[in-house]
């Protein structure tokens, strides 16, 4: 009691450096509060808007070196998911589990009449699932959607302004256009498909915007995503070496110019009379049934399997459970969740995040040093009263204890103080609302106007960062406090 005494009475002669240091340390509180707590707020609404428009809960992909997007275009070639029957069997006997549903994912150049006009990114999935798992996600704003085994595409209504706008070319259903993308595996491909739908998503920005649906077998041509695998090749048993010399090579030339002279100026290379011809025109390029494996589509090639939970399952357990049991469901899956979906937004937030907590840092780093250099000269105008405690049998800790009393009185009340006003400016905020000023922003910002709520983790994050702030800046004063001598302070005094 006698050390709350001492600390209120010092603190109360020294009102206005007091002021100045639990202004300084309110300030930083407040920013820290209304910071985490509209950081916490634009990550919940990025979540919210991927989850519930684009990646759903939990993703399925299979292992790649490449470093690979959700969106498709941008990274590396996406593999297809390996053994998918498995996959969707295990999750169709998972408890939370709701739904799921598998997706394909592309990009490449529209075209009519050989002239390319915009660029898309394409989508296919199986559209009952998928608009089961994403009820309002979509608008089909003209035409119909695509059924199963039906050619064409959904186009994005982005993509028909942009041609409208720069080509001045106006799409519209029936109309017949070619869309074109290169692979690593098959090559450059142009397939050529009807519009029957023209559609859009809520809550987009960029890139996103331009999302048309394509049919499955038409992005799995664009893709390379073929049946023939490496391993389906037989090994052709190596034949015995052989003395090749050159009379081998040459040394029968003129029986086989002979030969060919026959064949190429004789009466067999044309047909004659009868029809009949000595060349096999079918065969000529020899067995093509490796070609024709190799240009095959794997029909049941899927890039993405997508996940929605039932309410009440925590995303984080269940992912985590997933990884643990990757072996039995995919020897190659890869569990991913929102973020992955989000790629760069979801990196920008996190980068924001950063940047935040570096400016706290800096903040707090200047208090420690603004409270350290206030206690020290405070310090030293008390060197009788400290040296007069020594004498009279204050201990060193009693000394240490006095002066940390003092700095925590001060972190904590005006610490207190700057958690106060930073719930009031959330509030603020949140009742007011932020708007948008763009599309890139309303992704952030889950929507068009956002509204921060108060963060608890910033609550518990200020008391800690309060108490970090007293007990180092603490520490300096109270080295020099204990190195006072008594005889010398009081003779000083």
């Amino acid at each position: 009691m006698i050390l709350l005494k001492i600390a209120f009475r010092n603190l109360r002669e020294h009102k206005i450096k007091t002021l100045i240091i639990g202004s300084l340390i309110a300030l930083g509180i407040a920013f820290l509060v209304v910071g985490n707590s509209v950081i916490q707020t634009v990550t919940r609404g990025m979540e919210q808007t991927y989850t519930d428009n684009f990646t759903s809960d939990i993703i399925f992909r299979n292992t790649s070196d490449d470093s690979v997007v959700f969106i498709g275009g941008f990274g590396g070639r996406i593999p297809a998911l390996e053994n998918i029957e498995e996959i969707e069997a295990q999750l169709a006997e998972h408890e939370a589990v709701e739904i799921y549903t598998p997706m394909l994912t592309g990009a490449g150049t529209i075209s009519q009449n050989d002239e390319i006009l915009s660029f898309s990114l394409f989508w296919s999935v199986k559209t009952d699932e998928y608009r089961a798992m994403f009820a309002d996600s979509f608008t089909l704003l003209e035409g119909e959607d695509l059924q199963e085994g039906e050619r064409g595409i959904v186009i994005s209504k982005a993509v028909i302004d942009d041609v409208l706008k720069e080509e001045d070319i106006e799409l519209k259903i029936g109309d017949v256009i070619q869309l074109a993308s290169v692979n690593d595996i098959t090559g450059a491909k142009i397939r050529e498909v009807p519009i029957i739908g023209i559609g859009e998503y809520k809550n987009t920005a960029g890139a996103l915007e331009r999302i048309s649906f394509v049919d499955a077998s038409t992005l799995r041509s664009l893709n390379g995503l073929t049946a023939f695998k490496a391993s389906d090749t037989e090994v052709v048993e190596e034949a015995p070496e052989e003395d090749i010399s050159e009379d081998s090579l040459f040394g029968e030339s003129s029986s086989l110019e002979a030969g060919l002279e026959d064949d190429l100026f004789g009466g067999d290379l044309v047909a004659d009379a009868e029809g009949g011809s000595s060349l096999d025109f079918d065969n000529i390029l020899g067995d093509v049934s490796v070609r024709e494996q190799f240009l095959a589509l794997d029909n049941n090639a899927w890039h993405f399997m997508l996940v929605k939970l039932k309410d009440g399952f925590s995303t984080n357990r269940v992912k985590k459970e997933f990884e643990a049991s990757t072996p039995l469901i995919a020897e190659n899956a890869v569990v991913e969740n929102w973020k992955f979906g989000a790629g760069f937004f979801a990196g920008l937030a996190s980068a924001f995040a950063i940047i935040l907590n570096i400016l706290i840092a800096v903040v707090a780093l200047v208090a420690i040093i603004i409270i350290m250099n206030t206690l020290v000269i405070s310090v030293t105008e008390r060197f009788g009263e400290i040296g007069t405690v020594r004498a009279i049998g204050g201990q060193r800790g009693f000394v240490r204890s006095m002066i940390t009393l003092e700095v925590l009185m001060i972190t904590i009340v005006f610490g207190i103080i700057g958690i106060l006003v930073g719930v009031a400016i959330v509030a603020l905020f949140n009742n007011l609302g932020i708007t948008a000023p763009n599309d890139f922003l309303e992704i952030f910002f889950g929507g068009p106007v956002l509204k921060p709520t108060l963060s608890s983790i910033s609550i518990v994050i200020s008391f800690a960062v309060m108490i970090i702030i007293g007990l180092v800046a603490s520490l300096y004063p109270v080295s020099v406090a204990l190195g006072i001598s008594p005889v010398k302070a009081m003779q000083g005094n």
